[in-house]
């Protein structure tokens, strides 16, 4: 995901661009709907995910026809017509579950509910929080339209980067270093001292916290894929989005926070960033892990009664 959202970060940095030039907002919009028709074409040309096809549709010939579609943009000679698909998470092919099955699992294995409750709570942050942020850039430094740039390229390092820690620490230690670097860089913008006339230690802060929230944001899907069963992974998911959007549907309200107080603004988004970092140490790490197949998995795994593969061979190098 964090290679979509370089994709998207060079849409905000052109919107800024075309903001700047065209000041008329009903032009604005109109070169904004144009754009948006553009994106309909690739949609158009892209296959339905195998595994919805095979899961929710019992398609098995329209699964392996996505998937001659992969195949081919991947350049590979992969033969599947003699294979036989089937739903890995139950080994008795495709099979739907509903909604009342699902939060039936939730509640039957609590390690599997906790887990999902911390992911909401740090998807809720993490999406008020960043749009919090983008919606108020107008408030800091005296020129808006460099604000937002500044903000941009800020998130353009987070998500061209974001793979190296992810990948050298970890899922788990990366997002907990996010989100606490975010809070303490909230809570040292709350220096009032500036090093120009135009530029402040506080807006310095924020671009730094925007740059860690942003990471977090970008690796969070990550993350919470590899935390999730096969079996619930496209409804937690799901339910992570929503709750993201609620949250970030409020955010328009903390460009109202700063114009009412800047200091208890930036220690409410400190408190909420540092809670959400805090809360991640309630989660395992899957770095290099297999995932989950299923919800007792999940539970069976934080009892210990389930070693995953890593687990194993450090046990076998301490021996």
């Amino acid at each position: 995901n964090s290679t979509l959202q370089v994709f998207w970060t060079t849409g905000y940095l052109l919107s800024i661009l075309t903001g700047y030039l065209i000041r008329q907002w009903h032009w604005l919009a109109a070169s904004s709907g144009f754009l948006f028709l553009g994106a309909l074409i690739p949609l158009l040309l892209v296959p339905e995910s195998p595994r919805f096809l095979l899961v929710n549709k019992n398609n098995e010939e329209g699964a392996k026809k996505s998937l001659r579609w992969l195949i081919r943009l991947n350049g590979s000679d992969l033969d599947i017509d003699n294979v036989t698909l089937e739903d890995v998470a139950t080994g008795e092919g495709p099979k739907e579950e509903s909604l009342k099955e699902n939060l039936r699992e939730m509640w039957k294995y609590k390690a599997f509910l906790v887990q999902f409750l911390i992911q909401l709570w740090v998807w809720m942050v993490v999406g008020f929080l960043y749009y919090g942020f983008s919606f108020s850039w107008s408030s800091f430094g005296k020129n808006m339209y460099y604000s937002y740039l500044y903000a941009g390229i800020a998130e353009l390092i987070a998500y061209t980067s974001v793979t190296l820690p992810l990948d050298y620490w970890g899922r788990k230690p990366s997002n907990v270093f996010f989100l606490l670097g975010a809070s303490g860089a909230c809570l040292v913008a709350m220096v009032p001292y500036h090093f120009t006339a135009s530029f402040s230690v506080e807006q310095l802060c924020c671009l730094v916290a925007s740059m860690l929230l942003a990471a977090s944001f970008g690796s969070l899907y990550l993350y919470s894929m590899e935390l999730s069963p096969t079996t619930h992974r496209g409804k937690i998911l799901g339910w992570c989005c929503v709750a993201c959007k609620m949250a970030s549907s409020l955010a328009p309200q903390a460009s109202l926070l700063f114009d009412w107080n800047r200091t208890g603004a930036l220690a409410i988004f400190a408190v909420l960033s540092g809670s959400a970092g805090l809360a991640v140490f309630g989660l395992p790490d899957t770095t290099g892990r297999p995932t989950p197949n299923t919800a007792k998995e999940v539970q069976l795994r934080r009892e210990g009664k389930i070693k995953t593969h890593n687990e194993d061979q450090t046990q076998q190098d301490f021996s």
